[in-house]
């Protein structure tokens, strides 16, 4: 979690010069990057992390190391080989991406941060195979390197790009995630390779695995396919329904911008601290729940949903009182504050789906969370497409269907985990 906190702060610090320098118009073309290369990240690696995490930590708690090493061997090939794919498509189909998510001048950005998904799949069985043994500190070791490299390399890019143009500099600014990727990714596999001992591989456990790999694997990539679809749906719809309300181009660029480059920013920080809580719970619930230890997955549920409602009540109570002070510090602009204090309240939901999502999938229950997740963002996605388009509204219906969204999706998650968490399946 400090190394989450660190690599959360580092990627604002990033965000912070690098509006002075690309401005809202930047950042939306930045940021459709971004969400371009999520979406296609999700496709790859969606589920294989958790899979390897719940395998690996259920083979450590039953004392089998060499299956979970062979675990992490499987799926390092499995996703080296798709991670190169992803990558090709994203590269080759940059401008088509572009155009589809309503902003043209995206193109090279996605193009410089293509390669992040291959360099990210192959670090990811590794990185899970750590974590399923509840060792974080390659993980947050990796983190902070890789936002370190990031925001030098990105920042330096940008800064040379800028005589080209705003959308060569957004490009430069996208390819210091490539670089910073890279750079964590040959860590975690020097690391890896010097830790783990050789385990002697048959064909048998390498089916029976790669079995167990896919039951768990194919479920939650349907789930994150799904949900980044909808995503993708939700950025496009939100900037039709802008210029649908009678805004230009240029101005749905700008307060589009500033909603996804300075309200949002601030807001996904306390989810994004809080995240890695989740990645802890995994291995310690998939663990209890292969041993049979009800009581255990009881106590930490209590204990992990309590930590998150604490912290989401107080990052909300913060955001409402000083949001206008925190976008001083952090960008010396305040013109996103009311979309900030609007948007607080998803702070708060957004921290309990999250973790109570995480354990429902430990414990085995993954079509549950994914029923919060759908619901979430199909709401949003609704009243994106209904209230960003009227006038009276335009970016607000967007955060309105955020609070929505993530207040249902928390609400399904809680009513199932009260249900459940005594069940072990």
């Amino acid at each position: 979690m400090i190394a989450n906190i660190i690599s959360k702060v580092l990627g604002a610090v990033l965000k912070i010069p690098l509006t002075y320098i690309i401005h809202e118009e930047g950042m939306a073309v930045y940021n459709t990057a971004f969400t371009v290369y999520i979406m296609f990240l999700s496709f790859v690696v969606a589920g294989t992390p958790f899979a390897v995490q719940k395998l690996t930590a259920a083979a450590h708690a039953k004392n089998e190391p060499g299956r979970a090493r062979e675990t992490v061997f499987i799926s390092t090939v499995i996703l080296a080989v798709i991670g190169f794919i992803g990558s090709a498509v994203l590269w080759a189909g940059a401008d088509f991406f572009a155009l589809a998510m309503k902003e043209e001048q995206a193109g090279w950005a996605i193009r410089a941060i293509s390669p992040s998904i291959f360099l990210v799949a192959c670090g990811t069985a590794v990185k899970s195979g750590f974590q399923g043994k509840s060792d974080m500190v390659p993980t947050a070791v990796s983190q902070v390197v890789e936002s370190f490299i990031k925001l030098g390399a990105g920042y330096a890019l940008a800064v040379v790009l800028l005589y080209m143009g705003t959308e060569y500099a957004a490009a430069g600014a996208a390819a210091g995630v490539t670089i910073g990727e890279a750079a964590a990714t040959l860590m975690l596999a020097v690391w890896y390779m010097l830790s783990v001992e050789k385990v002697k591989r048959t064909v048998e456990s390498r089916r029976e695995i790669l079995k167990e790999l896919t039951d768990i694997a194919l479920p939650m990539l349907f789930m994150s396919v799904a949900g980044s679809a909808l995503s993708v749906c939700d950025t496009s719809v939100i900037r039709a329904g802008l210029l649908r309300a009678g805004l230009s181009t240029e101005r749905a660029r700008f307060v589009y911008g500033a909603y996804t480059g300075y309200a949002m920013t601030v807001i996904n920080l306390p989810s994004g601290f809080l995240a890695t809580l989740g990645v802890s719970v995994i291995p310690i619930i998939s663990g209890a729940a292969a041993v049979g230890n009800t009581g255990r997955i009881r106590s930490v549920t209590r204990r992990a949903v309590g930590l998150c409602a604490a912290a989401g009540v107080t990052s909300v109570i913060g955001l409402c009182l000083f949001g206008d002070l925190v976008l001083e510090i952090l960008f010396h602009n305040t013109y996103s504050a009311p979309m900030l204090k609007m948007a607080a309240p998803s702070v708060l939901f957004i921290c309990v789906m999250q973790i109570s999502g995480a354990i429902l999938q430990s414990m085995g229950y993954i079509w549950r969370a994914f029923a919060a997740s759908i619901t979430a963002a199909l709401i949003k996605l609704a009243f994106s497409a209904v209230l960003t388009a009227r006038p009276e509204f335009n970016i607000y219906g967007a955060i309105i269907g955020t609070n929505a969204a993530f207040f249902v999706g928390m609400v399904i998650n809680l009513l199932s985990l009260s249900r459940k968490k005594t069940a072990v399946p």
